[in-house]
This record gives structure tokens, C-alpha cells and sequence, in this order.
């Protein structure tokens, strides 16, 4: 194997190791938004915040359409 063979497939190595560190990286941050976000209590205001959304959009529509919304 030459010299350059040797260089190149150390490199690769060495690369295959910073992509590992890189998606544990990525997964550790991931899991510290979700426990912000749980914490703080974003997924329940969002739920709420779009289910009010939906309602909205709904008697909007029937508005448009001359209808009483329900």
C-alpha cells in the first residue's frame, strides 16, 4: 500500500470519527431544546396557540361563506 493510500484511508478515519462526534453533538443539543421546551411549556402553548388557530380559520371561513360559525 502506498504512502498516499496509507494518508488518505487515516484521513477518512479520522473524518468518520468527526461525523460520529458531530450527530452525538447534534442529538445532545436536541434533547437539551426538547427538555427547554418541556420545561418552559412551549409544546402545551403551541397545541393551544394552534387549536385557537384552527378555530379562527373555521369561523373566518364561515364568515366568508355567509354562514354562522358554530
Amino acid at each position: 500500500m502506498s504512502d498516499l493510500e496509507l494518508t488518505m484511508m487515516r484521513r477518512v478515519g479520522e473524518l468518520n470519527k468527526e461525523v460520529a462526534r458531530l450527530k452525538a453533538e447534534v442529538e445532545r443539543l436536541r434533547k437539551a431544546g426538547d427538555a427547554m421546551a418541556e420545561e418552559m411549556g412551549l409544546e402545551t402553548y403551541a397545541e393551544e396557540h394552534f387549536k385557537q388557530q384552527k378555530e379562527f380559520l373555521k369561523a373566518w371561513n364561515a364568515a366568508k361563506e355567509g354562514k354562522p360559525h358554530a
